[in-house]
């Protein structure tokens, strides 16, 4: 399972964002424009449905969830934990 390709694939189509140079696994979604708070909980209530994990607050506030490979090495992290 590629976990950020899964994630990218998702953006890219929920998002409706075109070809794009800037567009990367790393590229800070918020800072360039590519979504804003409402669709980062929507992005991560999805995850948390098709990953079966939860996202909480207190993770919110720990890790750094900016970018496509922030969010897979969450995901990946409560994955391994079993969360």
């Amino acid at each position: 399972m590629d976990i950020v390709k899964e994630i990218y694939d998702y953006i890219v189509t929920t998002f409706n964002i075109e070809t794009d140079a800037d567009f990367d696994e790393d590229v800070n979604l918020f800072d360039f424009g590519y979504i804003d708070s409402l669709a980062a909980m929507t992005i991560i209530a999805d995850l948390e449905e098709k990953y079966g994990i939860e996202i909480t607050q207190r993770d919110l506030l720990l890790y750094p969830m900016n970018t496509i490979n922030e969010l897979a090495s969450v995901i990946k992290s409560k994955l391994d934990m079993g969360t």
